[in-house]
């Protein structure tokens, strides 16, 4: 493990678990170490690569448009309408990357998940808060990883977008626009997450670290966004934002 993070390959993709804290309050709190999930398309790695090389300017549209190999068919993947595609984040995006990059320069450098690196991401993710997917699908890291990380973990949460066409649902919520997406998700085994955008529908819990819930807790504390073999047995809601 190097700088608290670990990164290894897996086809078009990166992935990088890192150890340390966040700013978001509605996420942990400020003195809490957490882990956090990344999922980066080898072309977004490869376009801040060449850019740097030749001293070009980077150029956000194009970067978040390079994602189809870590965002597939999410409905947000276009420029401008994932939460992600915001300054901080970007910013923050482009520092991991060139981090990366001085450390192992081209992705052919990056290999495949090791057994020693399966061994530190689990005690990374020991008695800690883990946020699968912060950028990229979750889904990409392998279900039996996802599984000894979330046997370990104080908490977790993660959401889907691919829930129909993956079965993470034991450990990943499906994110849902709308309550007919959720009662689909739900025969797939999934409990879902939803975005609603004009009301919080019946017979689902409200996000309690939203704005329409009084920030009541954080992500890490409350733990309800984690599959059917979390603490939630009900689907959330959002207000969208």
């Amino acid at each position: 493990m190097k700088n608290n993070r670990i990164v290894y390959s897996t086809n078009d993709a990166i992935i990088v678990f890192r150890l340390g804290k966040t700013t978001n309050k509605k996420i942990a709190l400020s003195t809490e170490n957490i882990v956090q999930t990344y999922s980066f398309s080898k072309d977004q790695y490869n376009y801040v690569l060449n850019s740097d090389k030749i001293k070009e300017k980077i150029i956000p549209k194009r970067f978040f448009n390079l994602a189809d190999a870590v965002c597939f068919d999410c409905p947000f993947n276009s420029y401008g309408k994932c939460y992600t595609h915001k300054f901080m984040q970007y910013n923050g995006f482009l520092s991991m990357l060139r981090s990366l990059i001085k450390v192992y320069g081209s992705t052919s450098d990056i290999e495949p998940l090791s057994p020693l690196q399966l061994s530190e991401i689990t005690s990374m993710c020991s008695g800690k808060y883990v946020r699968f997917g912060t950028y990229g699908e979750p889904s990409l890291i392998d279900i039996g990883l996802v599984s000894k990380i979330c046997d370990v973990a104080k908490s977790w949460t993660g959401y889907t977008h691919q829930w129909l066409k993956t079965d993470y649902s034991k450990y990943f919520m499906a994110s849902a626009h709308n309550i007919f997406g959720a009662i689909t998700a739900d025969k797939k085994g999934y409990r879902s997450f939803i975005a609603s955008k004009s009301k919080l529908e019946e017979d689902l819990i409200s996000c309690p670290a939203s704005k329409e819930s009084g920030f009541k807790s954080n992500c890490s504390k409350c733990g309800l966004c984690s599959g059917t073999n979390g603490k939630g047995k009900k689907s959330v809601v959002i207000l969208e934002h």
